[in-house]
């Protein structure tokens, strides 16, 4: 019950700190809203936050975006839960997940937030496990979402376990393989820090490369100074979703 209090007063004070922010249902899965202006919506999937523990990290980076003046939703990917709240589906344990039911829950979600929110435009960033679903339903989804930003994408998930475990169901789902996919309609931004000895650049870029030659409007940065996640990594992500929010 104590745990349960301290919870709900974090939740009440961040909530103080940006305006409007409630708990909130996107058809399949939950999440929180953070204000409610502007003509885009603003979508930020964590990571697999494999260490363990509620997935609460990218509601600071939504709580900032809400400050420019956008709705800002941080939603939870399948089977995570925030400590107060819990989204739909299963994370297999924090590995392997980016599946095909996974994805398709997380598409689910998006096209609610699209329905609910008609003529906004939508921008999506996916960090890391994040990236790595969001990088898949892009292109399985032409046209959903008008602005992707890949932050730390493990975009070749093949490519990217090589030195690990493998991730078999994933692997079937990698963005790699849907990246000729995503049309013309889609704006994609990958960023990866040139210090990231996890989801190491070449993923991204080898990914860019091929969205780009099939016609996707897309770009591949490489940030210097910055690793897996770090404040030189949240800022550039703030910029660039700012700036994809007012086009």
């Amino acid at each position: 019950m104590k745990k349960t209090l301290r919870l709900m007063s974090a939740f009440l004070l961040a909530c103080s700190l940006c305006g409007t922010a409630f708990a909130d249902t996107f058809g399949p899965l939950r999440g929180t809203t953070y204000g409610s202006g502007g003509s885009s919506v603003v979508v930020f999937l964590h990571g697999d936050v494999s260490r363990g523990g509620p997935a609460t990290y990218h509601n600071a980076v939504m709580r900032e975006m809400a400050q420019k003046g956008v709705t800002a939703i941080a939603l939870l990917r399948p089977g995570y839960s925030d400590g107060i709240q819990t989204s739909s589906g299963t994370n297999h344990e924090r590995r392997d997940q980016y599946t095909e039911e996974n994805n398709d829950l997380v598409a689910g979600a998006l096209t609610s937030i699209r329905e609910r929110h008609p003529g906004k435009r939508l921008v999506v960033a996916g960090h890391s496990g994040g990236a790595a679903q969001l990088g898949a339903i892009v292109g399985r989804y032409p046209g959903l979402v008008d602005s992707a930003i890949l932050i730390a994408c493990p975009c070749d998930i093949k490519t990217w376990r090589a030195k690990w475990r493998p991730f078999p169901r994933s692997e079937k789902q990698s963005p790699i393989k849907f990246a000729s996919s995503i049309g013309a309609d889609t704006r994609v931004i990958a960023i990866t820090g040139a210090d990231d000895d996890n989801t190491f650049p070449g993923l991204a870029e080898a990914y860019v490369a091929k969205a780009k030659a099939a016609g996707t409007p897309a770009e591949f940065i490489e940030l210097s100074g910055a690793d897996h996640w770090n404040n030189k990594l949240h800022s550039a992500v703030i910029d660039l979703m700012t700036t994809e929010a007012t086009r």
